[in-house]
């Protein structure tokens, strides 16, 4: 049984902390200002990529070193060091004041660990192999990629589009029987072959042929 419980997280406007200021704190950085998250960044030191976010984006960069007092109101933990003893520390604070800490390349200290993820649009895929092999889950979520490619993106935004009003024009019933049919394929392979207005179009179809 593993004992990683699979979550999305909403990371808007929310206070995280990063400890650290080299490469793999320049990739957690990137996205998690990409979800809207409020970073602080913890570090002597950052890279100049890393100081260019801090001047282009809702980010903090405490330069100094890293203190017990510094996890403050974060909700998550990223420690992204390459000090043990530090990134140790880091686990540790965050165990005593019960905060999610994600140490880098050490599952052992981690009370979270991140998934390799596909995404297209709306679509999000997490892969991951618990900490065994973070290789093999970017094997598989390769695989993915090559199988679910762009369409996708076009295709649960014009989804999502008629959903409200679906859900306020149709019985159950009818909703049932409207999804089955516009994700039954033929919409998914009109916008794959660019035709976009053909799908919209399947899709208005259906959903008038339901209410007549």
């Amino acid at each position: 049984m593993s004992r990683y419980y699979p979550i999305y997280v909403n990371l808007e406007n929310k206070p995280v902390l990063v400890v650290g200021g080299g490469k793999v704190a320049l990739r957690k950085v990137k996205t998690l200002i990409e979800h809207g998250a409020l970073v602080r960044i913890v570090s002597p030191k950052i890279l100049p990529e890393l100081k260019k976010l801090v001047d282009d984006s809702n980010c903090i960069w405490q330069e100094k070193k890293y203190s017990s007092d510094d996890i403050q109101d974060a909700i998550i933990i990223f420690s992204c060091t390459e000090i043990e003893e530090l990134n140790q520390r880091v686990a540790e604070d965050a165990a005593e004041a019960c905060r999610l800490v994600n140490v880098v390349d050490d599952p052992e200290k981690c009370t979270f660990i991140l998934p390799s993820i596909m995404s297209q649009g709306d679509l999000k895929i997490a892969v991951s192999t618990s900490g065994s092999s973070p290789f093999v889950a970017k094997q598989i979520r390769k695989k993915l990629e090559a199988e679910f490619g762009e369409e996708y993106k076009e295709y649960l935004a014009l989804l999502k589009s008629w959903r409200k009003e679906v859900k306020e024009k149709m019985t159950n019933e009818q909703k049932e029987k409207f999804w089955e049919r516009v994700t039954d394929g033929e919409v998914l392979e009109l916008i794959k072959n660019n035709q976009l207005d053909e799908a919209k179009g399947v899709m208005t179809k259906c959903f008038r042929s339901l209410l007549a």
